[in-house]
């Protein structure tokens, strides 16, 4: 893959496009490199010692996503983690003249979701930051908070004529596995994106070059995750981008607004990229505060974060149903 200049971050941040050239070491995986790098990017985000105090994450923001090769939306969204496995997306967008609004939940093993402006039951999110794929696997092409929603008040009651998945009685264990699944590697990618935390193996397994620069790369192996490969400027060892392999949405490039539709990514498993940039400081953590996903060469979600807040008094609430 091409290293380029992110055109949206506001730092100087690489980041990854279409082709990489390995330089592959002789061992295919150097765990004690990897684990030693690892350790240098956290230490560059703010170090062992304040990410290891970090036990829950609110994250607010904006999105811009495609819907289609023709159609972008946007809204708010916000996501609540409490580690190791408790997580809750919320959104809300205005769509066909009214308010959309979705909430998902992982909590532990348990799994559900609610929506409210006429949205189906159980569709998921499409994939962005870790949605159901409308019981499909693990999506996260880009097409993420589609249809999503956000109770401000924080309660997890549907509201305006809204349906909760236990509405429609017992939900089908194979698609609630498969969303327990999906959102278990998610949590997993949110943790290693902004914390640098994961509870698998990483190891070193080559260099991605440019003619702009280099990164390291180590594959990351969680837990309940995918295998992910974690892309680290050489220098400041600071995180450029994720990759990892999954089924992506069908939506277009919204970056290419008014230009011809390029063609829609194909069906089956493909590389997908979530790029980190616009790294502010909060609380003595660096944390990217642009982020945009989507398969090789194709950007369908942009997320800008408007605050992040650390170790946030959540709810007792917050991810029950």
């Amino acid at each position: 893959m091409l290293l380029r200049r992110s055109p949206a971050a506001v730092s100087a941040v690489f980041v990854l496009a279409a082709a990489v050239t390995w330089q592959q070491s002789a061992r295919a995986q150097d765990a004690a490199k990897g684990a030693a790098l690892l350790a240098e990017a956290r230490k560059a985000i703010g170090g062992d010692e304040k990410l290891a105090a970090i036990k829950r994450l609110q994250v607010s923001g904006t999105f811009l996503r495609s819907a289609g090769p023709d159609q972008i939306i946007d809204g708010d969204f916000d996501v609540f983690i409490e580690l190791p496995d408790k997580y809750r997306r919320n959104e809300i967008t205005g769509f066909a003249g009214a308010n959309v609004e979705r909430t998902e939940v992982l909590n532990g093993t348990d799994v559900w979701d609610e929506s409210s402006g006429g949205l189906t039951p159980g569709r998921g999110f499409g994939g962005g930051f870790g949605g159901g794929g409308r019981g499909g696997g693990d999506r996260g092409g880009g097409g993420g908070f589609r249809g999503g929603g956000f109770d401000r008040g924080g309660r997890n009651q549907p509201r305006n004529g809204g349906t909760s998945q236990a509405d429609s009685g017992p939900a089908d264990e194979r698609v609630k596995e498969q969303q327990r699944r999906t959102r278990q590697a998610e949590v997993a990618r949110l943790a290693l994106v902004w914390l640098m935390t994961t509870d698998g193996p990483v190891a070193w397994v080559g260099t991605a070059q440019a003619p702009e620069g280099t990164a390291d790369v180590l594959e990351v192996r969680s837990a309940n995750g995918v295998p992910t490969r974690l892309f680290l400027e050489p220098t400041t060892h600071m995180p450029l981008m994720i990759t990892w392999s999954g089924q992506p949405s069908r939506g277009g490039d919204i970056r290419r607004r008014g230009a011809a539709a390029p063609a829609p990514p194909a069906q089956g498993q493909a590389t997908l990229e979530l790029h980190m940039g616009d790294y502010k400081t909060v609380n003595g953590i660096k944390l990217p505060h642009l982020i945009t996903r989507g398969p090789e060469g194709i950007t369908q979600e942009e997320l800008k974060i408007k605050s992040f807040k650390i170790n946030p008094n959540l709810k007792a609430d917050t991810f029950v149903q």
